[in-house]
């Protein structure tokens, strides 16, 4: 069983959530180019996001991007953890990686007696979450 996100649902939530306009483009099935691009004088922000594992417990994710741009990745999360409760999402800056800990949230404690996701894979149009029947 598959549940689809478009990337045009996700990016309209991004944009009213955090006033953030953002861009993506699919590289392959497990990595996904995102771009911010401030205004016209800033040079447009590139972050490669690679899916690494699924699990009932934790999406892992790693993300490449250059030295500059990491650096002001570290300065964005702190205000990201203000928003989203540490124990829900970690992103460890040091070693490129993001940690969404799905048994965290209470909205999918329900869901996740029922399924248990299996895979991620990024599509044209949508994130694609492959689950089983538990």
């Amino acid at each position: 069983m598959n549940l689809q996100l478009t990337y045009s649902e996700i990016l309209g939530y991004v944009k009213s959530k955090f006033h953030v306009a953002l861009t993506v483009e699919v590289v392959d099935n497990k990595t996904l180019h995102i771009t911010y691009k401030m205004n016209v004088f800033v040079p447009a922000i590139n972050v490669d996001l690679l899916v690494d594992s699924v699990s009932k417990e934790t999406l892992a994710l790693s993300y490449d991007c250059s030295s500059i741009v990491n650096g002001l990745l570290k300065g964005v999360v702190g205000f990201i953890e203000q928003k989203i409760p540490k124990r829900q999402v970690e992103i460890l800056s040091d070693e490129k990686r993001v940690l969404i800990h799905l048994d965290a949230f209470e909205e999918l404690t329900k869901v996740l007696t029922v399924v248990e996701p299996t895979a991620v894979t990024f599509n044209n149009d949508a994130i694609v979450l492959g689950m089983t029947l538990t």
